[in-house]
């Protein structure tokens, strides 16, 4: 070590730390939508309780890949290569078939429990599970949103409960999570 009577100045120091100190490459470093940004996952879900003229919606594949999508999904063609389209299932657990046990069992699979009263119990939904897992990556893990509402109190479909025709997700067994605009 060599003694002078020369001192090197505070911001200097603080330059040169600058410099030799390393950050994490952060998510936040990015500008949004640039080749660089990460990729954020989303999920989303249509539920058409009066059914559809499937040829709008449904969209050619060749094994197993989307070639063309169909007119009802055209907005999505620059993301198309990201799109998983799951069709031709059937949820037994919607049986028997009322507005609100099929309502119910959209994205729960779960038998929707028979009552009129507020003992209802169902299932926690898929997107609710989901928003656990990706949702963590965004300010809102889930949006719910719905075009109707039956504004009736008690029973609203063969005995089940309202709740089960109002509300499409559920964060928990008896907790729903309304979306009516």
């Amino acid at each position: 070590m060599i003694i002078s009577k020369r001192s090197i100045p505070r911001r200097t120091v603080l330059r040169g730390l600058g410099a030799t100190l390393s950050l994490p490459f952060l998510d936040a470093m990015v500008p949004a939508l640039s080749a660089q940004a990460p990729a954020t996952k989303r999920l989303s879900t249509v539920y058409i309780p009066m059914g559809a003229h499937m040829p709008e919606w449904t969209p050619a594949s060749k094994d197993g890949l989307l070639t063309q999508l169909s007119p009802s999904l055209s907005p999505l063609e620059k993301v198309r290569n990201y799109i998983s389209v799951v069709q031709n299932l059937e949820l037994k657990n919607a049986y028997p078939g009322t507005h609100a046990t099929s309502n119910a069992a959209f994205l729960s699979a779960a038998t929707a429990k028979w009552t009129e009263s507020s003992d209802y119990y169902l299932g926690t939904t898929a997107d609710q599970v989901a928003a656990k897992q990706i949702g963590q990556a965004t300010r809102l893990p889930s949006i719910e949103l719905a075009m109707d509402l039956l504004t009736v109190v008690g029973q609203c479909d063969n005995g089940y409960a309202c709740v089960y025709q109002n509300n499409l997700s559920w964060a928990s067994p008896t907790s729903p999570l309304p979306g009516g605009l």
